[in-house]
């Protein structure tokens, strides 16, 4: 090659696509159609929540707003957790509500007839920022799973302005939610 120039030769990787059969056929008349979960929105509700304060929405026949007074009245646990981050382990003393007592005593909707339907229950538990996390129902149950999630109104012996969603036994704390001002319960089974 003239000049100590090289010839370069690249390689362009192609993805396939696999084509996939799709039923053309009308849908049977007695079925009813399939019913698409809705996520939150990304935000959190338009109506800002006040601090200290917690909405319930979604698949409960209880939704609304619970007070600071009345969080602050409810019967609490304390947990001590360390979790890793980007920055290193820490480790908390967090006082607060059983994630499992507030969505229960908010009730929820379930399908009439369906064996154990509370296990196609999640919490999309939401940051004023509008970070979330998911919780199963199932695995905060005490029937279950028997996490012992808690809705934080104190950590390390501080008063919260807003609670903390606090996960024990996670090895990381992403699913720690700060300032959380929404609980937004969905219903994953499809109804059909």
């Amino acid at each position: 090659m003239a000049g100590g120039r090289r010839r370069r030769t690249w390689l362009v990787a192609i993805p396939l696509v696999m084509l996939l059969p799709v039923s053309c056929a009308a849908p049977a008349t007695d079925a009813p159609p399939p019913t698409a979960i809705v996520a939150p929105p990304v935000t959190p509700s338009a109506d800002p929540v006040p601090a200290g304060q917690l909405r319930i929405t979604g698949a409960v026949r209880g939704p609304g707003v619970l007070t600071a007074q009345q969080l602050a009245g409810m019967t609490s646990q304390m947990v001590s957790v360390s979790y890793r981050t980007d920055r290193g382990e820490e480790r908390h003393t967090a006082a607060g509500i059983p994630l499992f007592d507030l969505v229960d005593h908010a009730g929820l909707v379930l399908a009439q007839g369906r064996d154990h339907d509370e296990l196609s229950i999640g919490i999309v538990v939401i940051g004023l920022d509008g970070y979330r996390a998911l919780i199963s129902y199932g695995e905060m149950s005490p029937a279950f799973g028997n996490r012992g999630v808690l809705l934080a109104i104190s950590a390390d012996g501080k008063p919260l302005a807003r609670p903390w969603l606090v996960v024990p036994g996670d090895l990381r704390g992403a699913r720690y939610v700060k300032d959380v001002v929404e609980l937004h319960v969905v219903h994953t089974a499809p109804t059909w």
